[in-house]
């Protein structure tokens, strides 16, 4: 059937690495986007706190690209 051709793509390495990457990227780009909302709204301006902004991005997003390698292998 239709749903197990997809399985069957979807199961291939090259095809979960591909999965992998995009998947990153967008949600980097979605928690830096939200960073990025919070200032323009006037909080975390400050260099410290934007420092620490950058800091809070890089961690979420190391998490969630982990998150998503277990997830996705």
């Amino acid at each position: 059937t239709f749903f197990q051709a997809i399985e069957v793509f979807f199961d291939k390495p090259l095809i979960k690495f591909v999965l992998w990457v995009f998947s990153s990227a967008l949600t980097y780009h979605i928690i830096a986007g939200v960073r990025h909302i919070i200032m323009d709204l006037g909080f975390g301006e400050g260099l410290e706190n934007a420092r620490l902004g950058a800091i809070l991005v890089i961690t979420l997003a190391t998490l969630s690209v982990v998150g998503l390698g277990v997830w996705i292998w």
